[in-house]
Order: structure tokens, then C-alpha cells, then sequence
């Protein structure tokens, strides 16, 4: 059981390739995993990848975990554009699609 705090979400993906099928778990987090970042937490990252390691050595159908980070989903808000056209203000409300 994954219980680090920092693992938003789980789910098992099937690879096929020519060597047969592989079971991915794959752990989304809110974490920044790229260490060019300035937010990167490398202490906490670490502390992650042990426990999924743990985890999976576990359990015996997971060939293997990928960490990746969590992507936000789109609002559906309205946007306003705004601008000039020579001496006219604009203002256009955009509907969401």
C-alpha cells in the first residue's frame, strides 16, 4: 500500500511490445520531478521513488513504476480578450467551447 502523501494517484498501464506484456503503475504527484526546477524537493522525491519501490517489489504482477507529474485539467472559464484597435478600445467576451 502506497501511503506517502505526495502520490496523488495510482493507475496500471499494460505495455506490448515483442518480449511479451508489462505491468506499469503508474504514480501521479504534485511534486516538481525535474531537478533544473527551483521547486524541486529532492529529499521528498527520493523518499517517494523508496516507497513505490517497495511497493512494487511487493507486489508480484508490476514489472515496473513510473512517477509522473500530475497535470492540472483545463477550467472551462470565460476569457475576456482586450486591445486597441488605433484610437477604439476592444473589449470581447470569449464563450467557453
Amino acid at each position: 500500500m502506497i501511503t506517502d502523501r505526495n502520490a496523488r494517484s495510482v493507475r496500471i498501464e499494460y505495455v506490448f511490445d515483442q518480449t511479451g506484456k508489462k505491468t506499469v503503475l503508474v504514480v501521479e504527484t504534485d511534486l516538481q520531478l525535474d531537478p533544473a526546477e527551483i521547486d524541486f524537493a529532492p529529499d521528498q522525491v527520493e523518499a517517494l521513488c523508496t516507497e513505490l519501490e517497495r511497493h512494487r517489489e511487493s507486489i508480484a504482477y508490476v514489472d515496473a513504476v513510473r512517477l509522473v507529474r500530475r497535470c492540472n485539467a483545463p477550467t472551462n472559464e470565460p476569457v475576456e480578450m482586450t486591445g486597441t484597435f488605433g484610437a477604439a478600445q476592444m473589449k470581447i467576451p470569449l464563450k467557453p467551447t
